[in-house]
């Protein structure tokens, strides 16, 4: 029979030795946007989020094709508030719930895909609300079209750029009838930025 202290001890080394496999199964990278990130309402409203704004990804381990998978917490988004013109509100962007995607070699650079259920709240104003939108987006491209379905917009992405891992990130949605500013519109977003690293 083994002595309880001996087992003890065992059990104590194997988990020092285990914990930081476990671990180094996850990279965590930020993606920090820059200036040409932005919201377009319709192409009628251009609103841009402030100076250090970011997303975290949590990228897992590779798959046996190259693609890596990785997952978004709400806490993992933090996207400044955002003044509108003419002292009309300010609105603040997160999502929902969790998020989770992948991340796709090609020839061409890395292909990034995920969908969120993005929350728009509007605060500071009479027209207060939150809103939530299921919105696709990748580093390929994004269309929409407005509610009356008189108009659409579609936008292109850039992928990943190996070792520099510069991009832009697009969506695309319908904005709520009810919701300001631009009721109804057509809106794309550019997330355009960069991460600090790539597993």
């Amino acid at each position: 029979m083994i002595p309880r202290s001996t087992l003890a001890a065992f059990l104590s080394a194997a988990l020092v030795w285990i914990s930081p496999a476990a671990e180094a199964d996850e990279t965590v990278s930020t993606f920090s946007l820059d200036a040409l990130s932005f919201i377009s309402f319709g192409d009628q409203q251009f609103l841009f989020p402030p100076g250090g704004s970011s997303i975290r990804f949590h990228f897992g381990t590779p798959a046996d094709d190259g693609s890596i998978p990785f997952t978004i917490a709400p806490a993992d988004v933090s996207i400044a508030p955002i003044p509108l013109p003419e002292s009309a509100g300010t609105l603040h962007y997160s999502i929902a719930s969790p998020a989770s995607g992948s991340l796709v070699p090609t020839a061409s650079g890395r292909k990034l895909s995920f969908t969120a259920t993005v929350r728009a709240t509007l605060s500071d104003t009479p027209r207060a609300g939150s809103y939530e939108y299921e919105i696709p987006f990748s580093t390929e491209g994004a269309a929409a079209t407005n509610a009356a379905g008189t108009d659409s917009v579609s936008v292109t992405g850039m992928r990943l750029v190996d070792g520099v891992w510069y991009g832009q990130l697009v969506g695309a949605t319908t904005n709520k009838t009810n919701a300001f500013p631009e009721p109804g519109t057509a809106v794309y977003t550019v997330l355009s930025g960069q991460f600090d690293q790539i597993p």
